[in-house]
């Protein structure tokens, strides 16, 4: 190494230790010093007064979907309840029950409010079965089986309407 470059690595190590060390040793032993926790936990407290919690990010998530109808109305759910077709109701095999989902045919863009009040389908690589009625607002009475995107509103209460209610029926149309 040169002389030139052993005095200019000398020099900025010199530099350091007289400049930069004091400062870090000094926040160093502030660490344990209240006034120092004081200080930081003031911004974290004020940084979380001023921003807006996150809220739950509901991700749809694709589906294959069927339908049934005729055969089954009128016999006992899972959850004990009637089946009927003309209700929007659906089955799926590991949701509780009274889960509202939010189920969009992404061929035609068009949506339907279900309940889950049923287990099924049993039929390898389908996860949600529609009443013929949520089969008709989502326009795929014809086609039998397609892939939809469901986003999970949560558990039928307060926040969403009860079951049969006129009001998951009219939601169906917006």
């Amino acid at each position: 190494m040169k002389k030139e470059t052993r005095f200019i690595l000398a020099v900025i190590l010199g530099i350091h230790m007289v400049f930069i060390v004091p400062v870090i040793a000094n926040t160093a032993s502030q660490i344990g010093s209240d006034e120092y926790h004081q200080r930081h936990s003031d911004l974290v407290i004020d940084s979380l007064h001023t921003q807006e919690p996150p809220g739950p990010e509901i991700i749809p998530e694709t589906m294959v979907a069927s339908f049934y109808g005729n055969r089954f109305h009128g016999k006992k759910t899972a959850n004990g309840e009637r089946f009927d077709k003309n209700l929007l109701t659906c089955a799926h095999n590991t949701l509780p029950f009274n889960t509202i989902l939010h189920v969009t045919n992404p061929r035609n863009g068009k949506t339907v409010t279900v309940r889950v009040n049923d287990r099924g389908p049993f039929i390898r690589g389908r996860q949600l079965d529609l009443s013929y009625a949520a089969a008709r607002e989502l326009g795929m009475l014809k086609a039998g089986v397609i892939k939809v995107e469901v986003r999970n509103l949560g558990i039928a209460g307060e926040d969403f309407p009860t079951p049969g209610s006129a009001e998951l029926a009219l939601s169906s149309t917006e």
